[in-house]
């Protein structure tokens, strides 16, 4: 037997819907659990203090949230560090993780509308390794001044600190700002 359930009301407008009164106790409450097995996409779980979802593509629990980490440049970039969050150009320097986590989506975009620069995502001052499988490589190239690619599967743990580089192939580029989006993973 299929029917919509309605906890508080007689007419739900969902498969589930809770119809919480002003008595000043929460509608819902998940109680954290040790991390449990994820099978299919959209389980949801609070584990330690942080509700998660189960990413079924990339495997693995990753936060409802993600941050997203800016790096750009002002001026004209060619083999030079990113800078991240303001005026931060040094090679061993970057975003500290404060979790384990995945890059789930990077963007990227330059002011020359026609600008190819190939740019390096990096991990403690050293270069992603590249992979053929896009979703896992640390090199990407933007192409007519943007780059996009939302499936990204790169992982990271806590304490690591990730940058980017405007590499020196090609010509240089102007004003890169590069978009590094992340999901803390359990």
């Amino acid at each position: 037997m299929f029917a919509q359930v309605g906890i508080g009301t007689v007419n739900p407008t969902s498969e589930l819907e809770i119809e919480a009164a002003s008595s000043g106790i929460p509608a819902l409450e998940l109680n954290p659990q040790s991390t449990p097995l994820g099978s299919d996409m959209g389980q949801i779980a609070v584990i330690e203090d942080k509700l998660f979802m189960y990413d079924a593509v990339r495997r693995k629990w990753l936060t409802v949230e993600s941050t997203a980490l800016q790096f750009g440049y002002g001026l004209s970039a060619d083999n030079q560090i990113l800078r991240f969050g303001g005026d931060v150009a040094l090679t061993n320097s970057g975003a500290l993780m404060p979790y384990n986590g995945t890059i789930v989506c990077v963007t990227a975009k330059s002011s020359g509308g026609n600008s190819t620069k190939r740019m390096r995502l990096m991990k403690n001052g050293a270069n992603i390794a590249n992979n053929v499988d896009p979703n896992l490589s640390g090199r990407f190239n933007l192409t007519n001044g943007a780059f996009a690619l939302t499936t990204y599967n790169l992982d990271f743990n806590a304490g690591d600190y990730l940058a980017v580089r405007a590499t020196g192939n090609g010509a240089a580029v102007n004003d890169p700002i590069v978009i590094v989006w992340v999901k803390w993973r359990i």
